[in-house]
C-alpha cells in the first residue's frame, strides 16, 4: 500500500517546471501557451503542430513541455536531447532531467540535473528534483545531501520543502516529515501535496484520525486529485468502514479510469467478508 508515494513524488516535479517563462513569438505560440496554463494540453499541442513556427526554438520548447505534460516522456526525450545540446539552459537540462527519471533512466536524469547545476550552481529546484530521483533509485545517502542543499540555497520554497517531507516519509521518518510539512501548509493554504503526506504520514503513525483531517482538507483544496481519495479509501480500510472506502473508491475510479490500485483494494474489502 506504500508504492504510491513516487507517483505522487513525480507530480510534484511537474509542479517546478511548469510556470517556467520564455520569451513568445507568435500569436499561435502565445495561444499555446495560454491553453497549456488552463490545462489544455492536447489542444496546445495541435496549435503547434499545426503552426507555421513549427520548428524553430521556441515552438519546439513549448512542445517538448507539453509532452512532459502529458507523459509522453520518449517523444520529450528526444525533442529535449537536440534542444539542450543547442541552448545550453539550465532550465533545459532540468526539465530533459524530469522526462527522464520519469521515464526511470535515473542515471541520465542525475546526468542533466548536474548539467543543470554545473551552469547555475544556486538552481535549487535541480537540487531537489535530482534528490527525489536518488530517492526513487534508493540512493537514500545522496537523496539527502541534495535535498539538504536544494533547502540551503532556498530554505522558503515550498515545493522544495515538500519534496523532503516525501523523501522523509519514504524512509519513515514520519514525525520529522511532520515537522517539515506543517509549516508549509500554516503558510500556503492550497499545498494539497503536503496537506496528503502529512496525512501519509499519520497514516504510518497509526493516527487515523489525524490523517482523515488532512485528506479531507486535501479534497476541500483539490477535489479533482485522486490520489487523496485513495489514500482516504485506504484510511477508511484500516478503520473498517468498508462503505466509504468503496465510495472513495469509485471516485478514483472516476478520475482515473483502469487503476490497477483500486482493484487490489477491492479485493482486500472483499477478503474482508463485509460486502
Amino acid at each position: 500500500m506504500r508504492f504510491l508515494i513516487n507517483k505522487i513524488i513525480i507530480h510534484i516535479f511537474f509542479l517546478s517546471v511548469f510556470f517556467l517563462n520564455f520569451s513568445i513569438i507568435s500569436g499561435d505560440i502565445e495561444e499555446a501557451v495560454k491553453l497549456r496554463y488552463q490545462g489544455k494540453f492536447e489542444e496546445a499541442i495541435k496549435k503547434i503542430k499545426s503552426s507555421k513556427f513549427l520548428g524553430d526554438t521556441e515552438s519546439e520548447i513549448l512542445l517538448a513541455k507539453l509532452y512532459l505534460d502529458t507523459g509522453l516522456y520518449s517523444d520529450a526525450n528526444q525533442l529535449y536531447d537536440r534542444l539542450c545540446k543547442a541552448i545550453n539552459s539550465y532550465e533545459c537540462y532540468n526539465e530533459y532531467g524530469i522526462s527522464l527519471m520519469s521515464n526511470m533512466n535515473f542515471n541520465l536524469a542525475i546526468e542533466n540535473f548536474e548539467k543543470a547545476i554545473s551552469i547555475n550552481p544556486q538552481f535549487a529546484t535541480a537540487y531537489s528534483n535530482m534528490a527525489m530521483c536518488y530517492t526513487m533509485s534508493k540512493d537514500f545517502n545522496n537523496a539527502e545531501k541534495s535535498h539538504l542543499k536544494a533547502l540551503e540555497i532556498s530554505p522558503n520554497n515550498p515545493i522544495i520543502r515538500i519534496n523532503y517531507g516525501v523523501y522523509l516519509v519514504k524512509i519513515k521518518k514520519y514525525q520529522r516529515a511532520k515537522d517539515i510539512l506543517y509549516p508549509v501548509i500554516t503558510e500556503n493554504e492550497a499545498m494539497y501535496f503536503a496537506e496528503l503526506f502529512i496525512g501519509v504520514a499519520h497514516y504510518f503513525k497509526e493516527e487515523y484520525n489525524s490523517a482523515l483531517i488532512h485528506f479531507n482538507r486535501g479534497i476541500n483544496i483539490n477535489p479533482e486529485y485522486s490520489d487523496l481519495y485513495y489514500h482516504r479509501a485506504l484510511l477508511y480500510y484500516k478503520k473498517g468502514d468498508y462503505q466509504n472506502s468503496i465510495r472513495d473508491l469509485q471516485m478514483v475510479e472516476k478520475l482515473t479510469p483502469n487503476s490497477t490500485k483500486v482493484i487490489e483494494l477491492r479485493k482486500l474489502i472483499k477478503m474482508s467478508g463485509r460486502l
